[in-house]
């Protein structure tokens, strides 16, 4: 079976994908699954944030959109 990686460094952990969250460890909602590491740092310097994605329809330019990339992260990930 397919193990499931983690989502911050994409090292292989534990899980299958088909096992349910309900049995797994070190699985945060809305996130993913993490290796021990990751889950254990806690404090790991963001990499990847998520924006909606009404944002690439909504933003006419890459100048626009940039700038409300920008301040979305500043909202809510500082």
């Amino acid at each position: 079976m397919n193990k499931d990686k983690c989502v911050i460094c994409g090292v292989e952990t534990q899980y299958d994908q088909t096992t349910s969250v309900d049995y797994r460890f070190n699985y945060v909602d809305g996130m993913g699954q993490l290796c021990s590491n990751c889950y254990k740092k806690g404090s790991t310097p963001i990499e990847h944030i998520s924006i909606p994605k009404e944002y690439i329809s909504k933003y006419s330019n890459d100048m626009e959109l940039g700038g409300a990339v920008r301040q979305f992260y500043n909202q809510n990930y500082k």
